[in-house]
């Protein structure tokens, strides 16, 4: 019988790597459950034109402004590895569908003309049928339709839970300190958060 020893010779430089691996990969998925602190948002509406920005603290950043006649505008931007994040700005709406009007890792989208709609030819008035001469069968009228109950409503009963014991409220992730504005006007309103 034949017995085989392995020997690792990069043990001690193996481990600093396994923890580091492990320490990315718990980051990472702290941002793929959605647990990013939002350090700004903001939304507003006045008049016919709304719009809302919001900026994490991951980076990403996005502002969309709608108006009147329902054209968005807006940018979005996320980190790159380089210096510059990477930034897409957009027009979207009826007539124009999506286009890229500005980035640093897209073309812009090329404007096409829009097409003539469809339009369809107009139809000649029908000629109206002329009754022919002779005697006709009286039609019976339909008589009133019968009233239809209407459905009663029917209130659900109430059932009171006690309890001694406390229940645990639900876990708040984004529990952070912030400070919260909001104002109304007779055009809209307009609502901001900042993280502090």
């Amino acid at each position: 019988m034949r017995v085989t020893h392995h020997t690792f010779t990069n043990q001690t430089s193996f481990l600093p790597t396994q923890i580091l691996m492990c320490v990315v990969a718990a980051a990472c998925a702290q941002y793929e459950k959605g647990h990013v602190k939002i350090l700004q948002d903001k939304r507003y509406q006045d008049g016919a034109t709304f719009g809302n920005f919001r900026d994490q603290e991951d980076g990403i950043k996005y502002f969309e402004e709608t108006d009147a006649q329902g054209i968005r505008r807006g940018y979005w931007e996320y980190p790159s590895e380089g210096t510059q994040p990477h930034r897409v700005e957009f027009e979207a709406g009826p007539g124009i569908g999506f286009r890229i009007l500005n980035s640093n890792i897209h073309a812009p989208t090329t404007q096409v003309q829009p097409q003539p709609q469809f339009q369809p030819q107009p139809q000649s008035a029908p000629h109206p049928i002329q009754p022919q001469p002779g005697p006709h069968p009286a039609q019976p009228r339909p008589g009133p339709r019968p009233a239809q109950p209407q459905p009663q409503f029917q209130p659900l009963p109430v059932h009171h839970i006690t309890s001694s014991t406390p229940q645990p409220g639900p876990q708040n992730l984004f529990d952070y300190p912030g400070n919260l504005e909001f104002s109304r006007s007779s055009q809209g309103h307009r609502f901001k958060f900042t993280a502090t």
